[in-house]
């Protein structure tokens, strides 16, 4: 089996792009009333929702073989702890101070005890606030994810397929509201995210035993680059049922996931490095770029950019600074924080590891 996902490296480039889009178009409409694109008139561009099932992609691609072995979820948790909470937590200490004195560039509910612990710690809040660095929302959702998929290092594989089916069967009749609740909480632990994220996990078992032609794979990918685009023009212009339109997103993702990988598979894919330093700076981009963004927004209404450059000019230069400053954060405070954290924990056979070999020029700061 073929261990240099190469191209699927690449591919985590593609949620911070989308959702830097999504957001740079939300500040242009909200500043200066151009709707970049026509992104800020959706829910969400749908770059979560590839980040859901890369997720479970990789942790099905990388653990497979370790499944049902107790001993192994120690190094798991270890290697996520590693891979998320550092630059985590500094970019939000981070931002508390810069929140409090400017207010405006957040949305005002960031400052106070409740949030600052649950954004601190990943965990949900009842009544669904999102945390001080608002994008880390799907950070939530990740850690959740890690905890069920932690379910399946134990060694009763019939209690951990059980719970596997059984949350399955929920997370199904909530997305097609067979139940329903009044409260957050519920639809958290059981929200269509999760059958992206387990999509992901079979997309793994899949193309590890099966890997279509060159052609079909390319026709997948293609398929599902475009599934994003028609599901945005689905959603002004209803053809299918709105309310799926994360599974819309999430289905175009495994498509494309699926072909990437089986290219990955067959073949041996060299990108540049700089393309490879985006996928690896992946993390950093997406956690960093929306406080900065609000932060050159109100610059350039305050300075009059937009009038000088017009709006053309004034995207291109918002999304080029929030990326420079994401690759700062990556360089300088995740790369070496990680790295310092992993010379401090001893796993025998550690995951970071395992994930170094399966996605070529990573290191422990890359999420999966």
């Amino acid at each position: 089996m073929r261990k240099r996902l190469v191209l699927i490296q690449l591919s985590r480039a593609l949620v911070p792009i989308m959702v830097m889009l999504f957001h740079v178009s939300v500040n242009m409409e909200g500043y200066w009333e151009y709707n970049l694109l026509g992104l800020s008139s959706l829910p969400i561009s749908g770059g979560v929702n590839y980040f859901f099932a890369l997720s479970g992609f990789m942790l099905f691609y990388i653990y497979q073989k370790k499944l049902g072995q107790p001993k192994q979820l120690k190094g798991f948790l270890q290697s996520r702890f590693v891979r998320i909470y550092p630059v985590y937590f500094v970019l939000t200490l981070i931002a508390i101070p810069v929140l409090v004195f400017f207010p405006y560039l957040g949305v005002g509910h960031e400052i106070n005890y409740n949030t600052i612990v649950h954004s601190l710690l990943l965990i949900p809040e009842v009544d669904g606030v999102k945390p001080v660095l608002d994008v880390a929302w799907s950070l939530v959702y990740t850690v959740y994810f890690y905890m069920i998929f932690s379910v399946l290092f134990f060694s009763k594989k019939v209690f951990s397929t059980i719970f596997l089916t059984t949350w399955t069967i929920i997370s199904i009749a909530f997305a097609t509201n067979i139940l329903w609740a009044e409260q957050f909480i519920p639809y958290f632990f059981f929200y269509q995210y999760n059958l992206i994220f387990l999509a992901g996990m079979l997309c793994a078992y899949a193309v590890t035993r099966f890997q279509p032609s060159m052609l079909v794979s390319a026709a997948l990918i293609i398929i599902g680059l475009a599934g994003f685009p028609l599901t945005w023009l689905n959603y002004f212009n209803p053809v299918l049922d709105n309310s799926y339109y994360d599974l819309y997103t999430g289905l175009a993702s495994v498509f494309i996931i699926y072909g990437l990988a089986s290219i990955d598979m067959k073949k041996d894919i060299r990108i540049p490095s700089a393309l490879n330093y985006l996928g690896s700076a992946s993390l950093s981009i997406y956690l960093a770029h929306n406080l900065v963004l609000n932060t050159f927004s109100e610059i350039f209404s305050r300075t009059g950019v937009y009038y000088a450059a017009g709006p053309v000019v004034t995207s291109i230069s918002l999304l080029v600074i929030i990326t420079f400053f994401g690759c700062l954060v990556h360089s300088f405070i995740e790369k070496p924080l990680t790295a310092k954290l992993k010379k401090t924990i001893t796993s025998n056979g550690s995951p970071i590891t395992e994930t170094q070999k399966a996605i070529p020029g990573t290191g422990a700061s890359q999420v999966v």
